[in-house]
């Protein structure tokens, strides 16, 4: 097992990405994707789809150029219609897909995750600059804003924004001059081993994987959380879990 590289001291500044790092989709991603299908007139057991959210997640392709509304839009039809297939109902898939995607696209669906609004706070209090750096359609900011956080960061680097998207080097280094960061005394926090760790290791920030869900027990030697109170330890030195 390779040695986790150090947290940055002093830590000047922590990037967060935004979907299954800081908020998810109300009551959950699961939650809601059933709720969708029942309105449409078909009925899912959670326990299902969440195992078939799963799989999508670990297989799916995700666009190189997460920039575009048509190919956002294009990958997420297609993402559920995976989910769907996968679970038994491919004939079900147009409508549904259409239905979904407009459910998934509006802002006040969204919620943080419990324990988001404490670790912003705590962070921010001790004077450690916070920012976004996310693979997102433009109206993250507005999700921002609703549940009353916009405020605490000092860059919010959004893809269908800036027309730059992680892996890019380009989005992590528009959120540093935004913010007047250091990467070397930087840290990352984000759900995917591609977009968050491997990339933001490339520019130099040291990246933390939070795995909300168990999908990744392998971290491939980052800093491994359950949640942003497992970040807070780390700030603080103590090993999170």
């Amino acid at each position: 097992m390779s040695r986790l590289p150090p947290i940055p001291d002093p830590l000047d500044c922590v990037l967060f990405d935004a979907g299954d790092t800081l908020l998810a989709p109300a009551p959950s991603f699961q939650g809601r994707f059933v709720a969708v299908a029942a309105d449409q007139g078909l009925p899912l057991e959670e326990a299902a789809v969440d195992a078939a959210i799963a799989a999508a997640v670990r297989a799916a392709a995700w666009p190189e150029d997460w920039t575009d509304p048509a190919t956002q839009r294009e990958f997420w039809m297609g993402f559920y219609r995976e989910i769907l297939t996968s679970l038994g109902h491919a004939d079900d898939g147009l409508q549904l897909a259409e239905a979904l995607f407009a459910s998934f696209s509006d802002p006040a669906s969204y919620q943080l995750f419990d324990d988001v609004r404490p670790a912003l706070e705590e962070l921010a209090g001790r004077g450690i600059t916070l920012g976004v750096v996310s693979n997102f359609e433009p109206w993250l900011a507005d999700i921002l804003a609703l549940q009353g956080i916009d405020h605490l960061f000092a860059t919010v680097a959004i893809s269908g924004v800036l027309g730059v998207a992680k892996p890019d080097p380009g989005i992590f280094e528009a959120a540093l001059a935004e913010a007047g960061a250091d990467p070397s005394a930087t840290v990352h926090v984000g759900d995917q081993p591609a977009n968050d760790v491997a990339a933001a290791r490339a520019v130099g920030i040291t990246p933390v994987l939070i795995d909300r869900f168990a999908r990744y027990p392998e971290p491939d030697g980052a800093h491994r959380v359950e949640d942003l109170g497992g970040l807070v330890k780390l700030v603080n030195g103590q090993r999170p879990g």
